[in-house]
Formats: structure tokens, sequence, C-alpha cells
């Protein structure tokens, strides 16, 4: 055995393949709070075990699909999963549900952008202002796209590793201020009875450990390209040391949020009353409090310094992602719109993100909320069938097939 291979097997290795996974789970929609609120927090502090157990069940189907796509030689989840199924044209399923959930996340992206904006510059994210909140960040998106694609790759590394010290440091502070002496001054100041836990253990495994894996299949095709260069063995180190990261990252932020829930939720109702009956109460700033919890949390704690980094951060973070995820479809889709008739690349490229962005800037207007309530998790339903099933009813037993037939040679 050479050093080469073995080095594509030790940890080391390994660590920078589960990174990939790790920088595609923990974007913007991660670090906003909002996924982890609607997931988990609101059950209360199954948020704390909930967060492992998903992302173990992620971690087996990837590990499955990405040792079946190194026994077969594939190098992409294309050929992969027309591999995978009975019939090579149900390949198709699984990019429908890549497409929608590109979708979801660009629109996401967009909406949670605006958010941002709106809370940081003290506007409430309602109505006209989401609209005019959201036509700033497409223009800004558009401008990116066409002439910045190059910055933001080369920004995108230093931008993930930014806003995960910010969210360690927003998850410390979170959990070691005195959150009942807050949450005592703000219910006495404004008569509010502090919010309640959903007590629903049954939809908490659902949506937390199913749904949630579900939809987080995402990052199944990331991992099949990155772990090209990993023998077996590294590739069972990747997945392990992925869902430690990614894990304990989810269940941390879950434990912090969780704590802070009864607040934000009871905060939030009363603000989107005060704010329908068209009050000037100080609590209609946190009509949206649920939409960005993170960012409101940090302005509950008032460390300016931290809440401004971390908006920053954060509406850099949302934009790297809308600008990649419109690059990929760009590049996906340019070579089918109209070859024959449009020549130039360039053209066609424009087109596209054109159509994309038109696309989610509509689908942003229903807000990050509904977004990730709606269009991740039915797309999460949608993934339980058409890709963690058919890992382990085809997946395995193809695996066991091609490990044989190795062995045998």
């Amino acid at each position: 055995m050479n050093d080469k291979s073995v080095l594509k097997g030790t940890w080391a290795a390994a660590f920078t393949v589960a990174s990939v996974w790790f920088g595609t789970h923990v974007g913007g929609g991660f670090a906003s709070g909002n996924q982890v609120i609607q997931y988990y927090s609101n059950y209360g502090y199954t948020s704390v075990i909930f967060p492992i157990l998903a992302m173990g069940l992620l971690a087996i189907v990837m590990y499955i699909m990405v040792k079946f796509a190194k026994l077969s030689g594939f190098d992409n989840y294309k050929d992969t999963y027309a591999a995978l199924y009975p019939k090579p044209w149900m390949e198709v399923f699984f990019e429908i549900f890549y497409i929608v959930i590109v979708l979801a996340a660009i629109a996401s992206a967009v909406a949670g952008a605006g958010e941002v904006l709106a809370n940081f510059i003290g506007l409430n994210y309602v109505g006209s202002t989401k609209i005019i909140m959201n036509l700033i960040i497409v223009a800004v998106l558009i401008i990116l796209t066409i002439f910045g694609i190059k910055l933001v790759r080369a920004a995108s590394t230093v931008l993930s590793v930014a806003i995960i010290v910010i969210t360690i440091l927003l998850v410390v502070f979170g959990l070691a201020v005195d959150y009942d002496s807050i949450a005592a001054q703000i219910t006495s100041q404004h008569n509010l009875q502090l919010a309640e836990y959903t007590n629903d253990i049954g939809s908490a495994i659902w949506k937390g450990v199913l749904v949630y894996a579900g939809f987080q299949c995402v990052s199944i095709p990331p991992m099949i390209a990155a772990s090209q260069d990993l023998s077996l063995k590294g590739v069972k180190k990747a997945h392990i040391l992925g869902w430690l990261m990614n894990g304990l990252a989810l269940a941390a932020s879950g434990w912090m949020l969780t704590k802070w829930y009864p607040l934000l939720a009871s905060m939030s109702t009363a603000g989107k009353e005060f704010l329908d009956a068209g009050s000037g109460s100080p609590l209609v700033a946190y009509a949206n409090a649920l939409g960005i919890p993170n960012q409101t949390v940090l302005d509950l704690i008032g460390i300016q310094w931290l809440l401004v980094a971390f908006s920053v951060l954060l509406f850099c973070a949302f934009m790297s992602t809308c600008v990649t995820l419109v690059y990929t479809l760009i590049q996906r889709f340019e070579g089918k719109f109209f070859p024959k008739t449009i020549k130039s690349d360039k053209v066609r490229g424009v087109f596209v993100a054109a159509i994309v962005i038109a696309v989610c800037f509509g689908i942003s207007l229903l807000g990050l909320t509904d977004i990730v309530k709606f269009a991740y998790g039915y797309d999460g339903y949608y993934a339980l069938l058409v890709i963690v099933i058919p890992a382990f009813v085809w997946g395995i037993p193809k695996i066991k097939k091609l490990e044989a037939a190795k062995k045998a040679e």
C-alpha cells in the first residue's frame, strides 16, 4: 500500500470531505435559526436529541449512496441514481427533488436576506416592505450572478468560517445569559404570557428526524463528487465525522433556541396582534421574531457588535447561497435552452438566470418561515419516498453484489 492510498483513508482526508457536507448544511437557513425553530425547538428539549438522530439517518443514506457510487465508478449523482433505480429513466425522481429544493433554497435565501435587511434598519417585514426588500435583494442578485460569481466563490470559504464562528458565539452567549430575568422583564412590561412548547412527540419525530433528514438529502450530490479521492474506509470515516459535526452543531443551536422559544413565540404573537390593530406598541418590531430568531435573540441580549456582525454575515451568507445556486442551475440548463436558436452561451445563461430569479422572487414573497415549512417540508416527504427508502431497498443489495463481484475478481 503506497502513501497516497493511505492518505485517502485518513481521518484528515475524511474531515475535508465531511466539511463539504457541513458547509452545505450550515448555510444561511441554519444560521438564521428558522429551520431549527420549526423542526426542533418548538417541541422542547427533544431538540437536543432528534438532530443527532436525523443526521445519523442522513449519514447512513449518504454513506450507502456514496459507497454505491464508488464501487460503480461514478462521480456524479445522475449516473448514480440511474444505476440505483430499477429503470434508468427513474433518475428523474431525484432530479425533481433536487430542482425543487434548490429553487426553494434560493427563494428562502432571498426572503431571508430581505428580512435580515428589514430587521436591521428597523422596518417590519410585511406587505409592501417585504416586496421592496426582496426586490432590492433580487437586483443585487442579478448583478452578482452576471458580474460577481468569481468574487462570491473566492469569498465563500472565508464567509462560511466567519458565520460558523459568529453562530458559535451566539449559541454560547444565548445559553450563558440570564434568560429568566430578560423573560420576566419583558413579560411583566408588556403583560405577556410565555408560550408553551408543542406537546406532540409523534410530530416531533416525523418532522425533526424523518422530514429534516429527507430534505437534507440535497447534500448527496456534493458528497458523491467530493468523495472521489477517498478510499472506502475514508468514505466511512467522512460520514462518521459528518454525522458528528452536523448533528452536534444542530443540537447545540436547538438547545439554545429551545431556551428562548417561549419568549420569542409570545412576543411574535403579541407583535402580530398589535401590527394588525395598527398599534404603536414596541412589540410590533417583534412581529417576525421567529423569522430570523437568532437575530432576535442577539437583539434581546443587547450585544450590539455581535448583532451587527451576525446581521452582516448572515446577509452575505444568504446572498452567497443565492448566487451559487442560481449559477448551478445556469450550468445545469443553459445547454438545453434553445441551443440551436441562441448561439451565445452567455446570452442563454442570462435567460436561464432571469427565469430562475423571477420564479424564486415569486416564491420568496411567501416569506422564509412558510418556505421552510411548506417547500422544504413537502420536498422532504417526497425525498423519503424516492431517496431514503430506495437507498435501503435497492442500494444495500446492489452494494453487496458489487462487493461480491470485486472479491471474486
